[in-house]
């Protein structure tokens, strides 16, 4: 999978536990404050995940995040 902006985002929630809160509890905000600009279908992917995530405990949503980001690496 390339990893391109959504990798890079997702490898930031996945590392920093700052950014993660913020990204669970404010998906654009977030990504904006942050300064990632993404396409119209990298938005629409993160959101997808993000409907799925942020529903999710804390430790089983941080579990989910590392697991996407080792997605883009591989």
């Amino acid at each position: 999978m390339e990893g391109g902006t959504v990798g890079r985002v997702m490898a930031r929630a996945a590392l920093d536990e700052e950014f993660r809160a913020r990204f669970l509890d404010n998906l654009g905000m977030a990504l904006a404050q942050d300064g990632f600009l993404l396409t119209d279908g990298e938005m629409r992917q993160l959101r997808d995940w993000w409907d799925e995530i942020r529903t999710m405990g804390a430790r089983d949503a941080a579990e989910r995040i590392r697991a996407l980001a080792r997605s883009y690496r591989s």
